[in-house]
C-alpha cells in the first residue's frame, strides 16, 4: 500500500495537525454548550469525517502484480487416441466424453472459456500418434484405433515454445489416460520441462481396472432347423481374463429372452453351452442372439454378442405337378406313391379331350396354364413331352426360367423332337431312340445323386418292360449323366443334369408302372424310386434376396460396406427396386442407409456406413418393388478395436502423477476437476503491476455524505446551528 500525496509528507503532517487541533478546540466548545450525549455523537461524526477527508488528501493506493497475459501462452493438450473411446463403467460415458463439457468453447461457464477470459488466447491441441490443432468444438477428428504418443506431443509443444521466445510457454494442461505406447518416454520429456521451469498440469481420465476379454460365439453355425421339430443351438464362452469370471449367457430371438444359463470360468478356459431345445412353430428366417454379461475391463465388446440367422424349413413337403396331354397308365401309380407321403403335395393337370381336363389339387383351372409365372408355385414338374407343344409359346418357354432362375425341378418323359425345339439345351439329352423290346431288359441304378449308401441300390431290380415302347438315350448333353442304365450295354434310361439353379431329368421308361405290379418288393422299390426322384428334383431353389455378410471383425471408424443381391418375381436380377438398410448398434447407434445399384452387376445394390463404437451392429434390409411387393432380410456386422490401443486400455495414473510432480504442476483426477480450477504457471513469467486508487472509491464519498446528513439532522433536533 502507498500514498499518492503530491507534496512532501512533512507538509501533509502539518495540515493534519492543524485540522486535528481545530477539531480539538471545536469539540471542547461543543461539549460545554450542548447536552453531553448529543455533543459526544457530533464529535465522533466529525472525527470520522476528518479521517475520510485526510484519506482523500493522502490518496492511498494498492498495487497488485499480475501475469502479463500478452507475454506468455497457456497450452492445452487433449488425448484423442483409441483408448479414450473406452467406457470404464458399463453404460457409462467414454473417457473423451468426460472431458468434453470442460472444453466447450461456446459455453461461458466452461473451464476453457473462463481461462480465455482471464488469460486471453488459450491454444488447444488434440493428439494421438500426431498432434493436431483443435479448433472450436470440433471433436470429429478420426483416430481409427490410433496409438498414443503423449511424449511426442509434449516434446513438440516444448520445441514450439522455444521457437517463440517473445511468447514463452507459461503452463501446459494435459487431459489424458496416460497411455504412451509409441514415441518418446513420457518422464524423459517431463525432465526437459522441469529444466525450463514449465509446469505440466495433468487431468487424469480413466479408472484402474483389470484387463481381459470374455467372448461368446455360436459353435454350430448351421444347425438343422425344421418347423415343429427340436432346434438345438450351442454356444461357447471363452475367458481371456487372468482371474475366474462368473457370467450369465442369454439366448434371445428379437427382444424375447428364450434361455439363460450361468457359468463360472477359470482363466483361459472355454466352455460350451447347449441350450434346451427350441421348437419353432412355423417356417421362415429366425435370427437368434447370444449375449454375455462381461465384467468391467473387457477390452473387446464386439465379441460379447453373436447372432445367427437360421432358416427354419417347413416340414419336408414338396409341391409336385404332373402334366400330360392324355391319360397314361403311369399316372395313377405315381399319384399313389407320392400322395401317400405327407412330404409331397401332389397335383395333376391332364387333358382328357378337346375341352375336357382332369385336375388334382386346389386352385387348378380346367385348362392349360396361360400365365408365364404359373410354374413358380411348384418345386418340381413331371411333364409329358407331348403336352409341351399344346402350351402357348410364352408358358412353355417360361419352364426354362422356372428351372434356371427359381431353381425348380423338371422331369420329362416321351419323345424328344418337340421338346428340344421348345426348351433347347434345358433338355438333358439330345436324342433318344424309341424301342419296343421282346422281353424285359434289366436296368441298374447308380447310387448318386438320388440315393445314399443306406438305400442299397445294388439290390434294386428295375427293368425296361418288354412289348411296351420305351426310349434309350443315344446322345446326351455334355453336362448330363446317366443314373439308370441298361445293365448289359450301359445305355441311359434316366439322364440328369443341373441347369442354372435347378435340376432336370429325362426318363425313358414311361411304362415303369409294370415294376409296381411284379411283386410286393417291386412295389416298394417303385415307390422308393419315385419318392427319391421327386425329392431330388424339388430340393433346388434360389433366394430372391441375398445378403452379403462379413464374417471378419471390422474396425470401428472405417467404412463398412453393405451389399444385397435382389431378384424379381421372374427370378431375373431386379434393377428397379428400392433397398434401404436400417442399422442399429451399441451406444444407441441408429442410421438408415439407402443402397444404390452397382453399374457392373445387375441386381446388386450397395451402400456403406461408419460405425462409431465397437460391438455388434444389426442391419435390417427392406426391399420394395414398383408393384408394391416387399422383401425383408437381416444380417449383422461385428466391429472391434484395432492395434495396441485395444490390447491395453489401462489407466496409467501413476505415470501421470509423476509427470505432474517432476515438472512442478498439479495432478487432478477428472472426478475432482471443476470449471473454476486454476493451473500452476512458471515462476519466471513477465508480470504487470496494477495500481488501485482507494481515494477514488465511491463508498468514501457516500460515507461523507451520510456523515454530513446525520450531523445536520442531529443539530436541528437540539436547536443548534
Amino acid at each position: 500500500m502507498g500514498f499518492d500525496w503530491p507534496a512532501s509528507p512533512l507538509f501533509f503532517g502539518v495540515i493534519s495537525l492543524v485540522l486535528i487541533g481545530v477539531l480539538w478546540v471545536h469539540a471542547r466548545n461543543l461539549l460545554k454548550s450542548a447536552p453531553a450525549k448529543i455533543a459526544t455523537r457530533l464529535v465522533l461524526l466529525r472525527i470520522f469525517s476528518l479521517a475520510l477527508l485526510l484519506a482523500l488528501l493522502a490518496r492511498p493506493f494498492l498495487e497488485q502484480e499480475e501475469l502479463d497475459q500478452s507475454k506468455f501462452r497457456l497450452l492445452t493438450l487433449v488425448d484423442f487416441s483409441g483408448s479414450m473411446e473406452v467406457r470404464d463403467d458399463r453404460g457409462g460415458e467414454k473417457r473423451n466424453e468426460q472431458i468434453r463439457p470442460y472444453l466447450a468453447s461456446l459455453s461461458s461457464e466452461s473451464w476453457i472459456a473462463k481461462q480465455r477470459q482471464r488469460y486471453g488466447k488459450v491454444e488447444m491441441f488434440a493428439f494421438s500418434e500426431e498432434r493436431e490443432r483443435l479448433l472450436g468444438d470440433d471433436w470429429n477428428i478420426p483416430q481409427v484405433g490410433s496409438q498414443t504418443a503423449l511424449g511426442d506431443a509434449l516434446s513438440r509443444s516444448l520445441a514450439q515454445a522455444e521457437d517463440q521466445p517473445d511468447s514463452p510457454l507459461g503452463s501446459l494442461v494435459v487431459f489424458s489416460d496416460g497411455r504412451n505406447n509409441t514415441g518418446r518416454n513420457l518422464l524423459e520429456v517431463g525432465n526437459e520441462f522441469r529444466a525450463r521451469g514449465i509446469p505440466i498440469n495433468v487431468i487424469g481420465v480413466g479408472k484402474d481396472r483389470p484387463q481381459g476379454d470374455l467372448k461368446v460365439t455360436f459353435s454350430d453355425r448351421k444347425p438343422r432347423a425344421v418347423a415343429k421339430e427340436d432346434l438345438l443351438l450351442k454356444a461357447k464362452v471363452t475367458n481371456g481374463f487372468s482371474k475366474e469370471v462368473s457370467t450369465r449367457v442369454s439366448l434371445f430371438m428379437g427382444d424375447e429372452k428364450l434361455r439363460e444359463s450361468s457359468v463360472n470360468l477359470k482363466p483361459g478356459v472355454t466352455q460350451e453351452i447347449l441350450f434346451d431345445p427350441i421348437i419353432p412353430q412355423t417356417a421362415g428366417a429366425r435370427r437368434y442372439r447370444v449375449v454375455i454379461e462381461s465384467p468391467d475391463g473387457d477390452v473387446d465388446p464386439a465379441n460379447d454378442l453373436d447372432t445367427l440367422l437360421v432358416e427354419v424349413k417347413p416340414p419336408l413337403a414338396f409341391s409336385i405337378l404332373y402334366l400330360s396331354n392324355q391319360p397314361r397308365p403311369l399316372y395313377p401309380f405315381i399319384k399313389r406313391s407320392l400322395s401317400k407321403e405327407e412330404q409331397f403335395d401332389f397335383q395333376a393337370l391332364i387333358r382328357l379331350g378337346e375341352n375336357a381336363f382332369h385336375s388334382l389339387g386346389e386352385g387348378l383351372d380346367l385348362k392349360y396354364p396361360e400365365e408365364q409365372d404359373f410354374w413358380m408355385s411348384y418345386d418340381a414338374v413331371l411333364a409329358d413331352t407331348d403336352a409341351l407343344d399344346e402350351l402357348n409359346a410364352t408358358v412353355a418357354a417360361s419352364l426354362k426360367s422356372f428351372v434356371q432362375k427359381k431353381g425348380g425341378g423338371l422331369l420329362l418323359f416321351g419323345p424328344l423332337d418337340e421338346a428340344r425345339e421348345i426348351l433347347g439345351g434345358l433338355v438333358p439329352v439330345k436324342a433318344a431312340e424309341r424301342v419296343v423290346l421282346k422281353q424285359d431288359v434289366s436296368l441298374r441304378t447308380l447310387e448318386e445323386p438320388l440315393f445314399g449308401p443306406e438305400d442299397d441300390v445294388d439290390e434294386m431290380k428295375p427293368f425296361l418292360p418288354g412289348r411296351l415302347p420305351g426310349y434309350l438315350v443315344t446322345q446326351k448333353n455334355p453336362a448330363s449323366r446317366g443314373v439308370v442304365v441298361v445293365r448289359a450295354s450301359g445305355e441311359s434310361i434316366l439322364a440328369v443334369q443341373a441347369y442354372g439353379a435347378g435340376k432336370v431329368a429325362y426318363w425313358g421308361s414311361p411304362h415303369d408302372w409294370r415294376r409296381s405290379l411284379r411283386d410286393e418288393d417291386g412295389n416298394r422299390e417303385f415307390e422308393r424310386f419315385w419318392q427319391a426322384l421327386a425329392q431330388w428334383l424339388g430340393t433346388g431353389g434360389e433366394e430372391r434376396m441375398k445378403v452379403a455378410e462379413e464374417s471378419n471383425v471390422l474396425v470401428k471408424g472405417a467404412e463398412v460396406s453393405l451389399q444385397v443381391e435382389a431378384l424379381g418375381s421372374d427370378f431375373e436380377p431386379a434393377v428397379d427396386a428400392l433397398v434401404v438398410a436400417e442399422i442399429s448398434g451399441p451406444g444407441g447407434f441408429s442410421e438408415k442407409v439407402q443402397l444404390y445399384p452397382r453399374g457392373a452387376v445387375a441386381g446388386q445394390y450397395a451402400g456403406n456406413f461408419r460405425p462409431e463404437e465397437s460391438g455388434a451392429y444389426e442391419v435390417s434390409y427392406q426391399l420394395s418393388f414398383p408393384d408394391g411387393e416387399k422383401l425383408e432380410q437381416s444380417g449383422f456386422v461385428r466391429v472391434g478395436e484395432s492395434g495396441l490401443e485395444s490390447k491395453d486400455t489401462t489407466f496409467a495414473e501413476r505415470d501421470l502423477q509423476m509427470l505432474a510432480k517432476i515438472t512442478g504442476g498439479e495432478y487432478l483426477h477428472i472426478s475432482d476437476f471443476d470449471h473454476s480450477w486454476e493451473p500452476k504457471f512458471a515462476e519466471n513469467l513477465p508480470t504487470l503491476k496494477k495500481r488501485k486508487n482507494l481515494a477514488n472509491a465511491w463508498p468514501i464519498f457516500i460515507a461523507l455524505f451520510l456523515a454530513a446528513g446525520i450531523e445536520w439532522v442531529m443539530r436541528r433536533q437540539v436547536g443548534l446551528r
